[in-house]
């Protein structure tokens, strides 16, 4: 008796072992699905590129990054306004004439956003450009 109840035991303890892979991987790929989304969706956005060829442009669209405050909690954008490149970093731009968030294109679960100097001299080359 005591024998069946050990055996019983095991096959148990393997079966719930056995169930529980079977939930990771299915989570595991839920996660990757959602990825895969997510990237098509940013990838099929249209987004206007800013080509920053002026020294002076490319100074105001530096300082605006530099100067730019991190902004804590949960990233959920809608689609950009603009993309553009400074050196070998490229940085997603939401930009009105009151506001301005930035996103680097490397870590897209942190915005920054613009000083109200920066703003203005953003939005200034954004729509006389």
């Amino acid at each position: 008796m005591k024998k069946i109840f050990i055996l019983m035991v095991a096959i148990g303890l393997t079966l719930a072992g056995c169930s529980q892979r079977q939930v990771n991987k299915s989570e595991d790929a839920q996660i990757e699905k959602t990825t895969e989304i997510k990237s098509e969706t940013l990838a099929t956005t249209k987004v206007i590129s800013l080509d920053l060829n002026g020294v002076e442009d490319r100074e105001v669209f530096s300082k605006a990054v530099n100067d730019s405050k991190q902004e804590p909690g949960i990233v959920n954008m809608t689609n950009p306004d603009y993309k553009f490149s400074i050196g070998e970093e490229s940085y997603l731009l939401w930009i009105t004439s009151d506001s301005g968030t930035i996103m680097s294109t490397k870590d897209t679960h942190t915005i920054y956003t613009l000083t109200t100097n920066s703003v203005k001299e953003v939005y200034g080359i954004v729509n006389n450009g």
